[in-house]
């Protein structure tokens, strides 16, 4: 368990089945830290989450975007080991709101050039 102050939790697939994910912690470079907490409770503070899977073909798929509640993000991440669900989960602060946003621009972006990608690879193979 990660006791240490973090803004967020990136959440990737490991090992020979992808079924185990790899967290690594992370805290805001300069322009978005040391910002307030927004709608912390006293059962815990509010993320932001984003979670992709593969398709078919292995590429990385959006799923879902929402925010929540947690008292330990960790835990709910650890969790989703075996679901095939990776991700970030980041905390809600008067700044992070804009980070989540930049962050689910570049990987929809990514997302979709990929996409675009294989399909161009799959037409160019009609030749």
């Amino acid at each position: 368990m990660n006791t240490g102050d973090y803004d967020g939790i990136w959440f990737l697939p490991s090992g020979n089945n992808g079924n185990d994910l790899m967290l690594q912690f992370f805290s805001f470079n300069e322009e978005f830290k040391n910002t307030s907490k927004l709608d912390s409770s006293t059962v815990g503070d509010t993320y932001f989450i984003s979670f992709f899977k593969r398709s078919e073909t292995n590429d990385p798929e959006f799923d879902d975007a929402f925010e929540a509640v947690f008292s330990d993000p960790e835990v709910y991440v650890r969790n989703l080991a075996g679901a095939g669900l990776y991700g970030c989960i980041v905390r809600k602060t008067e700044k992070s709101g804009e980070w989540f946003y930049n962050y689910l621009k570049n990987i929809f972006g990514y997302v979709m050039i990929t996409k675009l990608k294989a399909y161009a690879n799959s037409i160019s193979n009609l030749k």
